[in-house]
């Protein structure tokens, strides 16, 4: 059924600290060669702050557009259901993992429909990376289970993330370094990312005194030090920096220590909401890592059904890894509605959510 109004959670774009959930006339019914999906289950996470503190820079904002140029849609990934459909091959009931707003309706124009899922075609996606627009059809993703849903929601796009930025450092041959430092090493993405690594290099998670025992119990990192014992580290080794904090101090003092820094990573922005700018630092200038990049490298020289293959035995190991009970790093934390995330992404806006945490939001039906 469409729903009566479309309603949605909006946030500012200059001022990522208002937020407000809005409500427009109901939709119409799909045309020719569209279809209307039904966001139901998507995560929050600090990759969606990322997503909108560089949502001008990196384009986050240009996917969902909603008309207005101070307000925006942050992308969110989840799970969502086929509520009208004109288009051959999708039917109502379908069920789609992928790349939504966070509202209660998305109206797509699928190309490419299989049995695997589609690409959504609408004009305004198609010079946005072609890794955001595709939607797998849950009956036959190899990743899907109904009873994973929650840790595909939290863990899939970060994991994404986290696979392709090991491969892409191995691929360089850890650009000479032999120790790879990872900054908020208790995030999802950090840890992922460690786990991902071989044990040619030395992993070394920095986090707060608070998060010292979960990153250390994660075991994911060689090495665990607080962000103050980062300096009691050997400065001749040659060393990666990855950083997934944004911290434009800790990366100051990052270049300065260490005097064979051999690459500078920049992935997310965990503590922080400002934008990158320029810093005068020795050593390499920092640059910035888009898993999109990698994917299509690989998916070129691997093939897709190579690469979906490695992302999933990777996969099955993390999932593993994580659940293991005697680790206790996921309790799923369930919200309800627009109203429930918009209080969880002004949580994590505030660095108010616990490592452990992971945050899942189910729409009101």
């Amino acid at each position: 059924m469409i729903p009566s109004t479309t309603r949605r959670l909006l946030i500012h774009r200059h001022d990522l600290a208002r937020t407000r959930v809005d409500e427009q006339p109901a939709p119409t019914e799909p045309a020719e060669g569209e279809a209307l999906l039904a966001p139901d289950r998507f995560s929050l996470t600090t990759n969606n702050v990322t997503y909108a503190a560089y949502g001008a820079a990196m384009r986050y904002w240009d996917f969902f557009p909603t008309g207005d140029a101070d307000w925006g849609l942050v992308p969110v990934w989840g799970f969502a259901n086929v509520i009208a459909s004109n288009v051959d091959g999708l039917k109502t009931g379908d069920r789609f993992y992928g790349y939504f707003p966070p509202a209660n309706i998305l109206r797509v124009v699928p190309a490419k429909v299989g049995d695997h899922g589609f690409r959504d075609g609408t004009e305004h996606r198609q010079p946005l990376p072609p890794a955001y627009n595709q939607y797998f059809r849950c009956s036959h993703d190899p990743l899907y289970t109904p009873d994973t849903e929650a840790f595909q929601a939290i863990f899939r796009p970060l994991f994404l993330t986290s696979f392709t930025l090991a491969d892409f450092l191995a691929d360089n041959a850890w650009f000479g370094a032999e120790r790879v430092v990872l900054s908020s090493a208790s995030s999802k993405t950090a840890y992922g990312t460690a786990f991902c690594m071989d044990d040619d290099v030395e992993t070394i998670g920095l986090t707060s005194a608070a998060n010292r025992d979960f990153v250390a119990e994660s075991c994911c990192y060689r090495r665990t030090l607080t962000y103050p014992e980062l300096t009691t580290l050997d400065a001749d080794t040659p060393t990666l920096y990855i950083d997934f904090a944004g911290d434009r101090d800790l990366r100051s003092t990052i270049h300065h220590h260490f005097g064979q820094l051999t690459h500078s990573c920049v992935v997310g922005s965990a503590q922080t909401v400002e934008l990158p700018k320029k810093q005068e630092l020795p050593g390499p200038a920092p640059k910035f890592f888009f898993a999109p990049d990698q994917i299509g490298k690989r998916t070129k020289e691997w093939g897709a059904e190579v690469f979906a293959q490695r992302l999933g035995e990777a996969w099955s190991r993390f999932h593993a890894h994580v659940t293991d009970a005697q680790r206790d790093l996921l309790r799923v934390v369930e919200g309800h509605g627009l109203d429930g995330a918009r209080q969880v992404f002004e949580q994590l806006l505030a660095g108010r959510v616990a490592p452990r945490e992971g945050h899942v939001v189910r729409m009101d039906r």
